[in-house]
């Protein structure tokens, strides 16, 4: 077992449960992907990492998505949220900063 992938995993459920806490919906997707599926992203231009040569930290266990979810039980992808919770996710957990083109990526 990956010790970080394992320390990963205890910050991503902690973080969770603070989004929770503060009554913000989200959904998450891509917690792990396979070599095929990072491929076929990287195909349709969807992914920076082929899945072969330059792997993804999803392909890993290191990377989730996460999408937040508005008042009128849609996806929102207003930055301010976003760039909130990578604030809390950086400051708190030692996550990476938010990349502006995949603002949903949490690693």
């Amino acid at each position: 077992m990956n010790i970080l992938r394992k320390d990963f995993s205890r910050k991503i459920v902690l973080f969770l449960m603070e989004i929770i806490k503060a009554k913000q919906d989200f959904i998450i997707d891509y917690v792990k992907r396979s070599n095929e599926e990072q491929q076929r992203l990287y195909l349709a231009g969807k992914s920076k990492c082929d899945g072969k040569i330059k792997i993804s930290k999803h392909q890993i266990g290191k990377a989730m998505d996460i999408y937040f979810i508005d008042d009128k039980n849609k996806l929102t992808w207003s930055g301010k949220t976003y760039e909130h919770w990578h604030k809390v996710w950086q400051k708190k957990y030692s996550g990476t900063k938010i990349i502006t083109w995949d603002q949903g990526r949490f690693e």
